[in-house]
């Protein structure tokens, strides 16, 4: 009986043998397809990471590429701003012009301005009836000073028939020198005079250099030359203190002007 349990118990054996060596050589394929599959696996992921660098270079290179050109375009605008910019700079740098100077005829040529003084004097002479007439130089100004007594009455306006002849004198240079502005102008002293004619002595000097321009006037000299302003008592000479003072300051002032009238 043991002897046939233990011959059937080896005949079993050998069937779990052959199971196991079935198991076994069925189980390397499938550690193989494993194998296989992991490999392929890690293929793909080693090309994923290859094509993410190769994206990546690519980019940084168009990007590199790209700099310059945006560089450029960015660089446009400020070369446009920076032209100008030099050339207020050198414009900046550039001296001014110098100002025209005025040509004035004291400037131009002093020795016409003589010229025209000594003709002055020249003219007036040293004629009794011209006692008192000075001719002096103010700043761009040649004047001729007559004194009251010389070509009207005390508070009168009315010329002195003894003045014809100086008067003429004078349109004869007024004519001779249209380059020149001649401005007639009374003064008085500081004493009221309260006329009916004359409200004031601002009245009796303006009304006695319109006389003596009327008269320049009506012995040729050209109205466009000729002025006249009446002052008052308010430009004197000299202090109103005594008569003789009062007497300087009443008086009556023909300025030539030394600028050339355009």
């Amino acid at each position: 009986m043991q002897a046939r349990q233990t011959d059937n118990a080896m005949t079993r054996f050998p069937d779990n043998q052959n199971k196991q060596l079935s198991l076994q050589k069925s189980a390397q394929p499938l550690r193989s397809l494993k194998s296989k599959t992991e490999s392929a696996n890690s293929n793909e992921i080693w090309l994923l990471t290859l094509s993410d660098l190769l994206m990546l270079l690519m980019i940084f290179f168009v990007f590199l590429l790209a700099a310059p050109i945006v560089q450029a375009g960015k660089s446009t605008p400020a070369k446009a701003v920076a032209a100008p910019a030099a050339r207020l700079a050198t414009a900046a740098v550039k001296p001014a012009p110098e100002p025209a100077v005025s040509r004035t005829p004291d400037i131009v040529d002093k020795q016409a301005v003589m010229t025209l003084e000594d003709d002055l004097h020249r003219l007036l002479g040293n004629r009794e009836d011209h006692a008192g007439v000075t001719v002096e130089r103010r700043a761009q100004f040649l004047v001729i000073t007559f004194p009251e007594q010389i070509l009207f009455d005390s508070g009168k306006a009315q010329m002195k028939t003894d003045a014809g002849p100086t008067l003429e004198k004078l349109a004869a240079f007024i004519i001779s020198h249209p380059e020149l502005s001649v401005e007639v102008q009374g003064h008085t002293d500081d004493r009221p005079i309260r006329s009916q004619r004359y409200p004031s002595n601002w009245e009796l000097s303006a009304d006695r250099a319109t006389q003596v321009a009327r008269i320049l006037l009506q012995l040729g000299a050209n109205p466009g030359q000729v002025a006249t302003k009446g002052f008052g008592e308010y430009h004197p000479i000299v202090p109103n203190i005594s008569d003789a003072d009062r007497l300087k300051n009443r008086r009556v002032e023909i300025q030539f002007s030394l600028l050339q009238s355009t």
